[in-house]
């Protein structure tokens, strides 16, 4: 046989044996489901994308997935459902923002109670829109120890995204966008945390850590993006806030980045022992950060206030609000609003607090009204403002004087560019003394002003 005929008949065998190869490695090519080991293949149970009604498909695939201690893997495409049931066990995952789950009909679209362990990983929920109250979610769950919810994205609740009740878990790197009322909301928590999400466009309220009764709850929400919450049912306060604390002691607020909230940025409400450190809030409509009403104990530390109406207050002694530290915080650019309860004009102070409170190391700037205020009317208690930077505010601290107030000390300061004095003494809202660092000063039991530095 000629040498170049061998050469051209053992290249084609070649290449016919590479085809070969080829297609039996095709052939050999994993399903979806066998990219996780030991997944249930939900297409193998019939379940396909569609636009077919999927929910009994489907529900019979969790309950068997879930009976067999196997997860379920949901191959990318859109399905159609309404009314699944999570039971004991459950582990659903599917390909990130390309599985798509979609209520037909009422909400919720999945539920889970009284499990141990329920867990979804990179399905997309979306709720269509369907209108439902604040405590109705695209996903509920009710009395489960340990829920996690990773890369799982909720979009179009027409209540909440997601309402958990006496839930413990963790919500993770999810995205929560466009829900009626709250982007999450959960009830009488069992130590829950959410981190590292996205939640925006929620037209009430973004996070919502709350309890029934006053008490321990120990949940922590932290490194998430917080953007464009509004408050669309109005109200002085319980709407608007990119994260909102209520009644839950020992909670958590770190590290997140919020933008444009309606009210207020962090909205810690009868709150105990709360922590917020090092959050970014940016263009706060309200208060910036706000420990209110009944708490006991508050670290307020470490976070940036860009643009709000007040920056951070520590206030309502009145009913029982104290103790609190409010230190390295930089607050700046306030500005003045109409009040939400009273005619007029108001806002527009950079730090307020009242009760058994050290305020220290803070930079306010830019505040129209009072760079920082200790005290209002009668509800000042031992409070001392040490070692802070104010500039550029109309007044750079006030102090209550009303008569019968506790004691405060202003000290160290540096106050520079405040038009209107360095430090005053109120009555409620009027200035009732000259410039308290002024030489022949007014002296007031109980208030020691002293080694600050004006310019």
């Amino acid at each position: 046989m000629d040498r170049s005929v061998a050469v051209e008949i053992d290249a084609l065998r070649r290449r016919l044996l590479l085809g070969a190869g080829a297609l039996a490695a095709l052939s050999a090519a994993p399903t979806y489901a066998q990219a996780l080991p030991g997944a249930l293949d939900a297409a193998s149970m019939g379940v396909k994308p569609g636009d077919a009604d999927q929910s009994r498909g489907l529900q019979r695939a969790l309950d068997r997935a879930a009976r067999d201690g196997r997860p379920l893997a949901l191959a990318p495409g859109l399905y159609r459902a309404a009314g699944l049931t999570l039971p004991d066990g459950t582990v659903l995952v599917g390909a990130p923002e390309l599985t798509r789950i979609e209520l037909v009909g009422s909400g919720p679209l999945m539920t889970a109670q009284g499990a141990r362990r329920v867990s979804l990983r990179g399905v997309a929920l979306d709720g269509a829109n369907v209108p439902a109250g604040q405590e109705i979610g695209v996903l509920a769950a009710d009395d489960v120890q340990t829920l996690t919810l990773d890369e799982v994205a909720v979009t179009g609740a027409g209540g909440s995204a997601i309402v958990l009740n006496r839930v413990g878990g963790a919500v993770r790197q999810c995205r929560i966008e466009g829900a009626r009322h709250a982007g999450l909301f959960a009830l009488d928590g069992r130590g829950l945390s959410v981190a590292d999400c996205v939640v925006r466009n929620c037209r009430n309220n973004g996070v919502v850590i709350r309890r029934s009764i006053k008490g321990p709850d120990g949940s922590v929400v932290s490194r998430n993006r917080i953007e464009d919450i509004g408050a669309l049912d109005g109200g002085l306060g319980w709407n608007g806030n990119a994260v909102n604390v209520s009644k839950a002691a020992g909670v958590m607020v770190a590290n997140n980045s919020i933008r444009r909230a309606a009210f207020s940025a962090v909205r810690a409400h009868e709150a105990d022992d709360a922590v917020i450190t090092d959050n970014l809030c940016l263009d706060s409509g309200e208060t910036g950060i706000y420990a209110e009403y009944g708490f006991s104990g508050a670290v307020i530390s470490a976070n940036l206030v860009d643009g709000a109406a007040n920056g951070v207050s520590v206030v309502n002694f009145n009913e029982g609000g104290r103790l609190a530290t409010v230190s390295a915080n930089l607050v700046r650019n306030l500005f003045r609003r109409k009040n939400l309860d009273e005619p007029g004009e108001g806002y527009g102070g950079g730090i307020g607090v009242e009760a058994d409170t050290a305020v220290t190391g803070n930079v306010v700037e830019n505040a129209p009204e009072i760079g920082i205020l200790a005290g209002f009317g009668p509800y000042l208690r031992d409070v001392t403002v040490s070692g802070n930077v104010v500039r550029a505010c109309g007044v750079g601290i006030g102090v209550s004087v009303v008569e019968g107030v506790g004691a405060a000390s202003v000290v160290g300061n540096t106050i520079s560019g405040c038009r209107l004095g360095a430090v005053l003494g109120y009555r409620w809202r009027e200035v009732v003394t000259q410039d308290l660092t002024l030489a022949g000063g007014d002296r007031r039991s109980g208030l020691l002003v002293s080694q600050n530095a004006v310019r």
